[in-house]
């Protein structure tokens, strides 16, 4: 695979205006950031935005990406405007500036409308140099008119992968950064940055294509880690063989795993033997996400059991090891992944431990999250059945129910993975919307005042409803008529004495009259934007789904490849990105030094 298109604009020869361009940028890198010289490719990024140029840089994990945007910020007159995926993301980098003295501010959804304001107001009067935003805030229309009339020199779009279904963390608001930018600055365009750790050529050109690059340079960071040590086990008890690495390797270390659940147990199990270990996933607040990684920077914890939710902004030098409990998706998240140890240069680990049983689970979910045009078509014909005549176009149901009712048409191969996959479907073509995200606990807000509540109940003569809104009270008092609380549905029904499934039937048919705003993995809550669209008459690009099956396939079997391969392992990483200039051995790795050998 070539990951770089033999069509990449060049950097030209350095000219006299190139070094004086240089020059002042070495002068703030020492004067800001107290470093001598820059690293990698970074200095070529940064001669190219100078120079004017769009710029895609492919630079993985541990090389410096964000000091290719913050030098360059400093020397053009108007603002720098960061599109980045995650608010933690976002807190690290604005904190890390702040400390420095750098003009630098973030605005998402924990940003108060005061703070907003003084935001805006620094950014009129100039005193702001880089403003951090996630993509979907290019959307607002307040954003988008406050923001008109400012000067913006240069656009860096961070985790810029993630604007391609071929990437590892496609996200789709990504593909209307351009629009956004348009609409802001319509009159003067400013110089686009990509960045990302990693990218296959599909990747890269989906970046070109909806950031809309033109004649960009592209630049590729080398991906060898001479300092990282990978090593993979196929074993049965990765729980002992996982003790056994954190007894041998001392220091800071992250646990991947796909499920939060695991996530949790593992940091249990940890605990249990003595280590001071933490989960983190996205089921979590912010807050709380803040805080442990917060806490793990700070070395309060030694370990993060974590999803891939604890990826983009993990920025501790002193990861020792990195240890995947469960087969990653693709090499890209791996690599990804696995570079977050060692970034300090010293010598790390990334250890990969599966069973044989891990390969056919990863090929069923892999099966089964790609549904099948008679799959999405269903799907959407039961939705609308049970949608009937209904004014409002929004339907809520149990899950469980509608499970059933589409394996009694499709067989019982129609999985919940497979469900969760169609509506997804369904709704990036603008199908349906879903009135929530998935939650694995359950979430309330009263949207009525507590006397209409009351008087509902009353009505109902209803001792179950009675009970359930005296459990409420008791639980959580004032504050569910104010904001949305979250809980556990099977804890909350034992306190009040009831049947887990009398309950939800109980706040589902309350979120069906508009009493309030109920939300659970147990329930589908959507709302159908065309319900008077023939299943066969849907505009979804079929063919696109197919070949993003035959994607995901194709790069599964890359990582399968990379768990049975005999060879030098960090030789496999890098031919898989195209390199093609490295040692016939690395030295390090579990191969080379023969630790599978009997």
């Amino acid at each position: 695979m070539r990951l770089v298109p033999t069509t990449t604009p060049q950097l030209t020869p350095l000219t006299a205006e190139d070094d004086a361009l240089l020059t002042r940028a070495r002068q703030l890198l020492r004067y800001l950031f107290g470093y001598e010289s820059f690293r990698g490719e970074q200095e070529k990024v940064i001669l190219s935005l100078l120079k004017g140029n769009d710029t895609l840089a492919i630079m993985p994990t541990g090389q410096g990406k964000s000091l290719c945007y913050q030098i360059p910020a400093q020397m053009f007159s108007g603002l720098t405007l960061v599109i980045s995926p995650l608010i933690a993301l976002m807190k690290d980098q604005v904190d890390s500036l702040k400390a420095i003295g750098y003009p630098a501010a973030a605005i998402n959804s924990q940003t108060s409308l005061g703070a907003v304001q003084r935001i805006f107001l620094e950014t009129y009067q100039r005193k702001l140099k880089v403003l951090f935003v996630a993509p979907e805030r290019l959307e607002t229309k307040p954003f988008i008119s406050a923001l008109q009339g400012v000067e913006i020199s240069l656009v860096a779009v961070d985790e810029a992968h993630c604007i391609s279904e071929w990437g590892y963390d496609f996200r789709p608001s990504y593909q209307r950064i351009a629009e956004g930018i348009q609409a802001i600055s319509p009159n003067k365009r400013p110089i686009m940055l990509a960045l990302t750790a990693t990218a296959t050529e599909e990747v890269i050109h989906d970046i070109q294509t909806f950031l809309k690059l033109q004649s960009p340079t592209v630049i590729v960071g080398g991906f060898e880690r001479t300092n990282l040590s990978l090593s993979v086990f196929a074993l049965e008890n990765k729980r002992q063989k996982l003790l056994q690495i954190l007894n041998a390797v001392s220091g800071a270390a992250i646990v991947y795993t796909m499920s939060r659940k695991l996530a949790e147990e593992t940091a249990s199990f940890l605990h249990q033997h003595g280590i001071k270990a933490t989960y983190y996933h996205a089921g979590l607040s912010d807050e709380e996400r803040s805080r442990i990684q917060e806490a793990f920077f700070k070395n309060e914890y030694r370990v993060v059991c974590a999803t891939n939710a604890f990826g983009m902004g993990v920025n501790k030098p002193d990861v020792r090891v990195v240890v995947h409990l469960e087969l990653p998706e693709t090499i890209e998240s791996y690599y990804q992944e696995a570079g977050r140890a060692g970034r300090d240069g010293k010598k790390s680990y990334a250890v990969l431990l599966y069973s044989p049983r891990d390969i056919e689970k990863s090929d069923y979910l892999l099966s089964q999250s790609y549904p099948t045009k008679i799959d999405v078509e269903l799907t959407y014909d039961e939705l609308r059945k049970r949608l009937g005549k209904s004014e409002t176009q929004q339907l809520t149901v149990l899950r469980q129910d509608l499970l059933q009712a589409l394996q009694a048409r499709l067989g019982k191969s129609f999985g919940s993975i497979k469900l969760e996959a169609s509506l997804d479907i369904l709704e990036q073509a603008g199908i349906l919307e879903r009135l929530h995200s998935t939650f694995e606990r359950e979430s309330l807000r009263v949207l009525v005042h507590r006397e209409v509540l009351v008087e509902w109940v009353e009505r109902s003569q209803n001792k179950l409803q009675q009970k359930v809104f005296e459990q409420l009270l008791r639980s959580f008092g004032h504050e569910c008529f104010s904001t949305s609380v979250q809980f556990e549905l099977d804890q909350l029904a034992f306190k009040a004495g009831l049947d887990s499934t009398a309950l939800l039937q109980v706040f589902r048919d309350w979120h069906q009259a508009g009493l309030i705003a109920f939300y659970s993995g147990e329930l589908v809550s959507v709302a159908l934007l065309a319900p008077n669209l023939l299943p066969k008459k849907l505009p979804i690009d079929w063919s696109a789904l197919v070949q993003r099956k035959s994607v995901a396939e194709k790069k599964f079997r890359s990582i399968k490849n990379y768990i049975r391969y005999t060879k030098c392992r960090r030789n496999y990483i890098l031919d898989y990105f195209g390199e093609m200039r490295y040692t016939e051995k690395c030295g390090i790795c579990d191969n080379c030094l023969g630790r599978h050998e009997k």
